[in-house]
């Protein structure tokens, strides 16, 4: 599976509404929540950079029955990201 590179997203009322990915040998893109829990789910790494440093990979973790993004284990139900750019 591939390390996606994570430069870029927002988040907005506790879900990311948008993740702006780099993948190697392809440009720059956006992905959309769903399509990021589904390339998750199929095993690729997002994997966020922030200052030209790659930080560890988010997770894609379960609370209830929901998957929600996330750069911490902390089980909070709400998506989060770590600084990005």
């Amino acid at each position: 599976m591939a390390d996606v590179l994570v430069v870029g997203g927002s988040v907005a009322d506790g879900r990311v509404k948008d993740l702006e990915v780099q993948l190697h040998g392809l440009g720059e893109r956006t992905l959309d929540r769903d399509t990021a829990v589904a390339w998750m789910k199929d095993g690729h790494s997002f994997v966020p950079v922030h200052e030209g440093s790659r930080g560890p990979a988010l997770l894609l973790l379960e609370v209830g029955d929901e998957l929600f993004i996330r750069h911490q284990a902390d089980g909070e139900a709400a998506d989060a990201l770590p600084p990005l750019g």
